[in-house]
């Protein structure tokens, strides 16, 4: 198993989080003298918060790792250089839509380096999400040709892909340097039914080389953010969407109970509500009660295995997404028909691995059949370990 928070990663954590204490500190630096200077470089680096790193290691002037800030002020210099560039291609863009009357929300990565961290290029992104409204979708992507941008993937039959995960095919520059993702909603119904949120409502202005950018309100960025993490990201996510979490709690002080609150008008269903529960606590650094989420740890393990590690990434979310429905399924104790629910899935799980929305073909009904069987396996496997977590949880809450 591959752990999550392995004291490598869980110091990682602490260490690049945006509040410490002056004792969190004395301690972080008597735990970074144990460690090797150039292991907590790469891990950082493989969870995308060297800048980061750099920015947090550089006052604490810690004996013996002089040439590692070294070699992650360059990974610093370099992001931000990445991030200014992305950034102003993105002005151009938003001032260009606005003349046209289309608003433009940043998400995610960008609206992060622009709001909540301290400089531009503390925040690595692999590329920029912007929201607009589905009516604008249309005229933006003509506008997006007319600057030369181009589609990621020249066969536009994948467009009903993109539809599914709320946004429309991705665009490239003609530099390659952006890469441009224009979503049309924050949140889809796949798993967890989200209450009718408008974003544009209360969005917050952030303004960054004197221009005004939009980004969603906190406590609805922050849903966001979990949302993603659970649902597209599969919870195989990268220690910096925790940072992501903490410096949004941070920055704009949220506080757990409104959070809890607004969380219950917006997902009505209990079973999502409890999947956010472990972002939550370490989002807000709450204590982890045992008997909340028994089901949580048996899906950790499963996604988190040496196992899926060497799976085809595809094939990986692809599995990853399986024991979601599962793991949502059991939480509900749902009644539905099983049989259903397998077929619905197991075609929309095929007709994605497959890049088709068509169904037949003797390599798709082939497929079927491997992916019942595959969903069946990974039933057997988490159930047992959901009703073992349960027990060993109801132990411990005896006195």
């Amino acid at each position: 198993m591959t752990e999550l928070f392995d004291p490598s990663r869980k110091l990682l954590l602490n260490l690049c989080s945006p509040v410490k204490t002056p004792q969190q500190i004395l301690s972080l630096k008597q735990e970074m003298k144990k460690l090797d200077p150039d292991k907590i470089a790469r891990l950082a680096a493989t969870e995308f918060l060297a800048p980061l790193l750099y920015y947090h290691l550089k006052p604490l002037n810690i004996p013996g790792f002089e040439d590692t800030v070294l070699r992650l002020r360059d990974s610093y210099l370099k992001n931000t250089a990445r991030n200014i560039l992305l950034l102003k291609q993105i002005k151009l863009l938003k001032k260009q839509a606005e003349r046209e009357g289309i608003p433009m929300l940043l998400l995610k990565g960008a609206a992060l380096a622009v709001s909540v961290y301290r400089e531009t290029g503390l925040r690595p992104m692999a590329d920029i999400d912007i929201l607009v409204h589905q009516h604008h979708a249309e005229r933006l992507e003509a506008m997006m040709q007319q600057n030369n941008m181009h589609p990621l993937f020249s066969d536009t039959n994948q467009n009903w892909l993109f539809a599914i995960k709320s946004h429309i095919m991705p665009y490239l520059s003609e530099d390659a340097t952006l890469s441009l993702e224009t979503h049309i909603r924050l949140f889809d119904d796949r798993f967890i039914r989200v209450a009718d949120i408008n974003p544009f409502e209360d969005a917050v202005s952030v303004t960054w080389d004197n221009t005004a950018f939009l980004t969603p309100a906190p406590y609805t960025a922050l849903f966001y953010i979990m949302y993603h993490m659970s649902i597209h990201h599969n919870f195989s996510f990268r220690l910096r969407d925790m940072i992501d979490l903490r410096s949004l709690v941070s920055f704009y002080g949220l506080r757990p109970e409104i959070f809890l609150d607004l969380l219950t008008t917006w997902v009505r269903q209990p079973e999502g509500r409890e999947l956010l529960l472990p972002l939550i606590r370490s989002a807000f650094d709450l204590p982890d009660t045992a008997g909340s989420n028994g089901l949580y740890p048996a899906y950790l393990y499963w996604t988190n295995s040496v196992v899926m590690k060497y799976l085809p990434p595809q094939l990986m979310s692809r599995l990853s997404d399986a024991t979601l429905r599962i793991a949502v399924m059991v939480m509900a104790g749902t009644g539905l028909n099983a049989v259903k629910v397998a077929l619905h899935s197991t075609q929309y799980e095929v007709a994605l691995f497959y890049k088709s929305p068509g169904r037949g073909g003797i390599l798709k009904k082939t497929g079927i059949i491997v992916w019942l069987a595959a969903v069946g396996i990974l039933t057997a496997i988490v159930l047992p370990l959901f009703c073992c977590m349960t027990k060993l949880q109801k132990r411990t809450k005896k006195p």
